[in-house]
């Protein structure tokens, strides 16, 4: 706790005085600390969750360090446009539980390569190494910038088989017009650096994204509406056991077979507008995996409101959010759904700039089907934690 208060204080600090960005070293606050030489520029950035609860002892969730060196331009243009490498790295010391697991490799989270648009990455982007799946919309989601402690019920309990979440391998992007947004991938999905037993075969698993902006936020109005379609096909994964878990505590709550080739579809849906001013986003992703030698089908997803309440520099940001979640599992001998009901305020503390942030969260957990799948007899119960953000980065919810 001490060094959390003396980077919350290091924070405040920087809160309080204006940066010159024409300096070469500098502090931005939506991107971290940098250094910039001509077109060279060096970016590090930090943050930290702790969680508390009235049960409980406190815990890190997640305690992350990163740098971005944004190489030099290359003396070519295509069709007009000039390309750079940018080399990337995020690490989480909650991995290997700050060094002392045997295991230390666990806490690289993202480690990769590119050949990118000089001056916009999401134009176009070749990359090459570990770096998060391309399939879900909240998964790529910045960690220290969820609006909740974990992710959707359906997206983190996929990790029970090694899925989604950080994977080795290739990913390209494009943007193909002002408002569609492409992405493919060869990627291993089964868990690659940060897991147990790492695997690299990049050809094992393809996916294949579609982004469209509906409608884009002008001089005029602040609403966008952005319609996402994706799909992954994964081979081989063996000895998995896709597991039902809790929303908070990844509480274990009940497990069945799941191996062979998964195949895998996403919808998500993204809305925001102002309500008097008052900023509120809608949004939903749904998610279908088969996993062919159970046949076994895994459904579920989720739905969330957000909305401001105010934004001061004397009050602080102020953001409740209301969310439901369902995962299904079915195979040809049983079935089993867990829903979740998540009720949470985020408040950025006043005069820090947004670097410093108190969430709350409450969960109330549904649950039915076959004791085949589950091993609780608890249908229905409750989890709540307290969490407090500190990061280098402004936490912004619009």
């Amino acid at each position: 706790m001490k060094k959390l208060s003396l980077f919350i204080i290091m924070l405040f600090c920087f809160s309080a005085t204006a940066q010159d960005s024409s300096k070469a070293f500098h502090y931005n606050p939506d991107a971290g600390f940098q250094y910039k030489k001509r077109d060279f520029q060096w970016t590090i950035w930090a943050f930290a969750e702790r969680l508390f609860s009235p049960s409980q002892k406190p815990i890190w969730r997640r305690v992350r360090q990163g740098m971005e060196f944004k190489l030099s331009g290359y003396p070519f243009t295509l069709k007009g446009n000039k390309y750079r490498t940018s080399v990337f790295y995020e690490v989480d010391f909650t991995d290997n539980n700050f060094f002392k697991d045997n295991k230390r490799f666990k806490i690289w989270e993202n480690l990769y390569i590119t050949f990118q648009n000089a001056k916009d990455a999401n134009k176009f982007r070749i990359l090459f190494g570990e770096n998060t799946s391309i399939l879900s919309r909240e998964d790529n989601l910045s960690s220290g910038n969820l609006p909740t402690i974990n992710r959707s019920l359906i997206l983190e309990q996929h990790g029970s088989t090694n899925s989604f979440g950080t994977q080795w391998g290739f990913q390209v992007q494009s943007q193909v017009s002002k408002k569609t947004f492409l992405q493919a991938s060869l990627k291993d999905n089964r868990g690659s650096l940060n897991q147990d037993k790492p695997s690299f075969e990049f050809w094992n698993a393809v996916a294949a994204k579609i982004t469209q902006s509906v409608i884009q936020p002008n001089k005029n109005s602040k609403q966008k509406l952005n319609i996402g379609f994706a799909v992954d096909h994964t081979r081989n994964i063996k000895d998995k056991n896709y597991a039902l878990a809790s929303g908070i505590e990844n509480k274990f709550i009940g497990s069945t077979p799941a191996t062979g080739n998964k195949l895998t579809f996403e919808n998500d849906v993204e809305y925001t507008n102002t309500l008097k001013n008052h900023f509120y986003t809608l949004e939903y992703e749904a998610i279908y995996s088969n996993y062919s030698t159970q046949k076994l089908n895994v459904a579920g997803g989720y739905g969330q409101l957000q909305f401001q309440v105010f934004d001061k520099k004397q009050l602080g940001d102020l953001v409740p959010f209301i969310r439901y979640d369902i995962v299904n599992l079915s195979n040809p001998t049983a079935s089993a759904t867990e829903q979740a009901i998540r009720l949470g305020v985020n408040y950025n503390l006043p005069f820090t700039n947004k670097l410093v942030n108190f969430h709350l969260e409450y969960i109330h957990h549904l649950l039915n089907g076959s004791p085949i799948i589950l091993t609780t007899t608890d249908k229905l119960f409750d989890e709540f934690r307290l969490e407090l953000r500190v990061n280098a980065t402004r936490y912004l919810r619009f």
